[in-house]
């Protein structure tokens, strides 16, 4: 983005920072954002301050504080306001001018605070710089990052590609009542009198919480509170995230997004793999009912020809490194393959069979750490991450290793050399890819919170090098539930657990059938316009987590029943991604439970994806008010209208459909431009005109 940025005072006492698309004024004698103005709308009556969680206190008091050691990974803290008004004035001690940047400084209680804010094309840009100017060690434990303006009463705000799913009304909310997005959420969509505009935060160092509430002054709130966990040393300096304010206009406010996120090289790697069917398994059977098999790799393989006969690509196979009796996502030393499953010779037979039958294999890393007990975690002590009183961190029931670790990433590169060396996988499935816990003694260069996100996509990274390092196209999978652009890089399939809870809230709200093909179709739209083109997701609705303990902790078949989870199951694989099924959802016996074999089913499917799908990125959402979910697929002359009706009674809509309209895949009935689908029916019509 290009910086042709001029600081100039008007006649009114306030100063200008502007380039040639946007322009910001600030109060000068407080230092307070007021108005920003680009693409012909006004952000008036606007605002920024930021709060510092410093010795266990918020400095400002915005928000309640708490304390962050106990958060797990996969947490992030709660957004709870405790003053609406916040005068940073008192502590205004001048401005900062450059012809690339306007400084707001401040001074509370011997930090020095600076707020850095540029212009960079439509963006105003706002860095936070801290300093310690006493002579004592400071503790930080969270920074917020604090954005308001005035809305229209009938704006609206959203997370796309996030949860919660719905569009919120500004006007409705209760005054403080957070919005808190459920996955990390990148950015806060906002339209106002018809105008678009987008409120983004990125820390490459920590996760953060993005929560929207409207204070008593009637604003609009946006609160992004990262995760910092630092000792911030007398004369030492701090750098925390980057809020961007992006006014859209009459614009695509999704769309500006994927571009901001492409112009800073956020995006999907090219030379992976990125299409296909996979199927998540384990010898020994499937975590929901306590892997009751005791099979090796040797015996496992025989069932791979069934597997591939449903029309599967890839094979991710739950780890078979060397564990102790807490199970399989404990492992010790995962050089090893456990003499349970057939050793080496097993996983080299393993993989022999399943390239033969034309797929590839993904094993699943485990980097969280070992058990402290175990001879692996003895020898490698230093790579665990303490407390600020020097005890080492245990989650699930391991050693949480730091993750940003150099010499860990390291490590992790050359075992999975090694496997790819011994046993010619083609990918991998990162087990808890967004980091470890905070390590209060840090490799120079990171602070104790660098473990977590800076962690995870180092340890992403880290395995992608291996394949690039052995000449071989992979397969990455981390799983990192948050939308997110620095995993973007490394990451060939996105771990759409977004979409999961957007099905699982959807089926919670009880709508009816037309207002879920509604709200799902909306969310899946924005979604993909919000993230990078290309970048391939793995659609599924259940994996050996949800299936066995967390969120619906049950089958799709018995959450849905049978032939809604088949629709569903249809959706999965008509959309653009990768669709993914976990062992037993094509025969519950697997698992000891009941319902219809579906193997017959899901090879019917993959094949038509297959030959008349693929995973271009072309799809086109078709709002047919009805129970039935439409969207065309279009790639030069290979013209194709999907159609699902997620509903137990049959439906019919119009449609733009032409002569040579054919079906050539499911069931409906077609009468001029009227299309008609039965109960839970899907249909792929192609057409040439």
């Amino acid at each position: 983005m290009k910086e042709d940025v001029a600081v100039v005072e008007n006649k009114n006492g306030n100063i200008i920072l502007n380039n040639e698309q946007l322009s910001c004024a600030f109060n000068e004698t407080n230092g307070n954002l007021i108005c920003i103005s680009a693409n012909d709308m006004i952000l008036d009556n606007c605002g920024f301050s930021v709060d510092i969680g410093c010795d266990d206190k918020f400095i400002w008091h915005t928000l309640k504080f708490q304390g962050l050691d106990d958060l797990h990974t996969w947490e992030t803290p709660t957004i709870i306001p405790e003053n609406d008004f916040m005068d940073m004035s008192n502590n205004f001690v001048g401005f900062e001018r450059s012809s690339s940047a306007l400084v707001s400084n401040y001074l509370f209680d011997e930090l020095a605070v600076a707020v850095i804010y540029s212009v960079q094309d439509s963006f105003l840009k706002i860095e936070i710089r801290i300093s310690n100017e006493s002579d004592q060690k400071r503790i930080i434990n969270g920074i917020a990052f604090e954005a308001s303006s005035s809305i229209s009463n009938d704006a609206s705000f959203e997370f796309p590609g996030n949860v919660p799913y719905n569009i919120f009304k500004a006007g409705e909310l209760p005054v403080r009542k957070v919005i808190q997005s459920g996955q990390i959420a990148p950015f806060v969509h906002t339209c106002s009198n018809g105008k678009h505009y987008n409120v983004i935060f990125l820390d490459p160092e920590e996760k953060w919480s993005t929560g929207v509430f409207k204070p008593e002054d009637g604003k609009l709130k946006y609160v992004n509170l990262a995760a910092v966990e630092s000792y911030l040393l007398p004369g030492q300096t701090l750098y925390c995230g980057d809020m961007f304010i992006q006014l859209v206009g009459d614009g695509n406010p999704y769309l500006a997004v994927r571009n901001f996120y492409a112009l800073n090289g956020w995006v999907p790697p090219t030379n992976g793999i990125a299409d296909g069917v996979m199927y998540s398994c384990h010898p020994t059977g499937t975590m929901d009912a306590g892997f009751p098999l005791k099979r090796d790799l040797f015996q496992y393989a025989d069932d791979m020809k069934a597997v591939k006969e449903m029309g599967i690509d890839h094979i991710w196979l739950l780890p078979i490194f060397e564990h102790n009796e807490n199970g399989v996502y404990h492992p010790g030393d995962m050089s090893i393959i456990d003499k349970r499953y057939g050793g080496e010779k097993g996983a080299k037979y393993f993989s022999d069979k399943v390239h033969e039958l034309g797929m590839g294999v993904l094993y699943d890393f485990v980097p969280h750490g070992p058990n402290v007990n175990d001879e692996f975690a003895k020898q490698h002590m230093d790579w665990a991450a303490v407390d600020r009183e020097g005890s080492y961190k245990e989650e699930w029931d391991c050693l949480s290793f730091d993750m940003a670790n150099p010499e860990y990433q390291q490590y992790i590169t050359d075992m999975v050399r090694s496997h790819i060396e011994r046993f010619d996988i083609d990918g991998s499935r990162i087990d808890c890819a967004m980091g470890g816990l905070s390590n209060w003694k840090p490799c120079p260069g990171n602070r104790p919170s660098s473990s977590n996100l800076k962690g995870g996509v180092g340890i992403t990274g880290a395995i992608r090098e291996a394949f690039i390092k052995e000449g071989k196209k992979s397969l990455i999978l981390p799983e990192n539930f948050n939308p997110i652009p620095f995993y973007y890089p490394y990451t060939d399939v996105f771990y759409d657990m977004p979409l999961y809870r957007v099905l699982m809230d959807l089926d919670e709200a009880k709508l009816t059938d037309e207002e879920y093909v509604a709200q799902l179709t909306r969310w899946l739209e924005r979604e993909m316009m919000s993230t990078p083109e290309g970048l391939c997701k793995l659609r599924f609705l259940g994996n050996h987590d949800t299936v066995s303990w967390t969120w619906q902790a049950k089958r799709a078949v018995n959450t849905y029943g049978a032939e809604r989870a088949k629709a569903l199951w249809t959706v999965m694989a008509f959309i653009d991604g990768m669709p993914m099924i976990y062992q037993g959802d094509e025969d519950p016996s697997m698992y000891g439970g009941q319902g219809p074999e579906l193997r017959q089913f899901f090879k019917d499917l993959y094949d038509a994806r297959k030959e008349w799908l693929g995973n271009q990125y072309d799809i086109k959402y078709i709002k047919t008010n009805t129970s039935i979910m439409a969207f065309k697929r279009e790639e030069e002359t290979n013209k194709r209208l999907v159609l699902i009706n997620l509903s137990p009674k049959a439906a019919s809509c119009d449609l733009d459909l032409t002569d040579d309209s054919k079906v050539v895949y499911g069931s409906c009935d077609i009468d001029g431009q009227r299309v008609s689908l039965g109960s839970y029916d899907s249909a792929i019509i192609t057409w040439k005109g």
